[in-house]
């Protein structure tokens, strides 16, 4: 945001919502490609109360409840998601655009992990091509509409950036 000019603090807060949104996607989206290299993103409480042993999470037994935390994250990832559209009129059009069609993407991504469930992990999750333009599109007018929208505020229960 800051490279794209942005030096509103509250307008720096939804990017930040939308880069740990992201991350939480991508947390879900690879969570047994990355057990498979000894990498673990995943909250030991969570694992504990599903019974998965961290050694084990690339066991075909395993991707029930996995789907779970998968399903989890991206439950996790929706205040973020929503609140990060709020910022896009404090950005330049082109910027709010270019941001505005990353979101969807991402969110798509986490909205099929989510929906693939114990099946999520058998083919990396992504958008296609055909999907991507239609998200380019719906980011265009996203971008154009927040021009005319008012921000509501910002949720006071999600994860605050140090200042």
């Amino acid at each position: 945001a800051r490279v794209m000019g942005v030096r509103d603090e509250a307008v720096l807060d939804r990017a930040c919502d939308l880069g740990l949104a992201f991350q939480l996607t991508n947390i879900a989206r690879d969570i047994v490609e990355d057990a498979r290299v000894g990498r673990c993103y995943l909250p030991a409480r969570w694992l504990a109360e599903a019974d998965i042993d961290p050694a084990a999470m690339t066991s075909p037994q395993m991707r029930q409840p996995l789907a779970g935390i998968a399903q989890r994250l991206v439950a996790e990832a929706e205040p973020y998601y929503a609140s990060a559209r709020q910022g896009l009129a404090g950005l330049p059009l082109r910027s709010a655009w270019a941001i505005a069609s990353a979101h969807g993407v991402y969110r798509e991504i986490g909205v099929k992990v989510s929906a693939a469930g114990a099946r999520a992990w058998d083919n990396r999750q992504g958008t296609s091509s055909v999907e991507k333009s239609g998200l380019l599109l719906k980011g265009a007018l996203l971008a154009l509409t927040s021009r005319f929208a008012t921000p509501s505020p910002r949720p006071a229960q999600l994860w605050q950036r140090p200042r």
